[in-house]
């Protein structure tokens, strides 16, 4: 099997990781249940992945770079800090953040992925600050509104029924610019 074809194989049980949690929980990822839900034997499993440990393992990094890291790259793209910070939210409208969700709620059971969500919360807020400091406003400040910003993020994926992404960009136009009038 060439190198490729490996890759492929591996993303693939990655990417139906993460269809499966989104359907079925946490709970559905065992060895044995994505084996069968996948209709593969324990065999192929094993040929990409060591042990479950590492496995998952695997699928957080995976998500981490799909939903993180590609997102900044996505976001970079653009040259000044508003213009990255309006690249970030059409990219983050563009995909489906359903696992997000079922991440979060699977770290309140399994302390290693909240050790991921850690790396990832960190890594998403210092981007958020970074951009806030280029456009010239205070650290301690662009702290501040970095951790504002993703905690709107995160609440506003857990309201039912979801705003659609004209609400999610007016509420966070408001908020900006209630921000900034307070600041200058």
């Amino acid at each position: 099997m060439n190198t490729y074809n490996k890759t492929n194989n591996r993303t693939q049980w990655l990417e139906f990781a993460l269809l499966q949690l989104v359907k079925h929980g946490p709970q559905h990822l065992t060895i044995a249940k994505l084996c069968d839900s996948k209709g593969v034997t324990k065999g192929s499993f094993y040929h990409h992945f060591k042990n479950r440990q590492l496995f998952i393992e695997a699928l957080m990094e995976h998500w981490y770079q799909q939903m993180t890291i590609n997102f900044i790259e996505q976001a970079n793209t653009e040259q000044g800090p508003l213009q990255r910070l309006e690249k970030l939210d059409q990219v983050i409208a563009s995909h489906d953040l359903q696992a997000e969700m079922h991440i979060r709620a699977w770290a309140l059971n399994e302390p290693i992925i909240a050790v991921h969500l850690e790396k990832i919360d960190t890594q998403r807020q210092a981007y958020l600050q970074q951009c806030f400091v280029d456009m010239q406003i205070p650290v301690c400040l662009a702290t501040d509104m970095a951790m504002i910003g993703y905690a709107q993020f995160l609440g506003m994926q857990q309201l039912h029924p979801k705003p659609d992404f004209a609400t999610i960009s007016r509420l966070a136009e408001l908020a900006s610019s209630k921000f900034f009038e307070d600041v200058s």
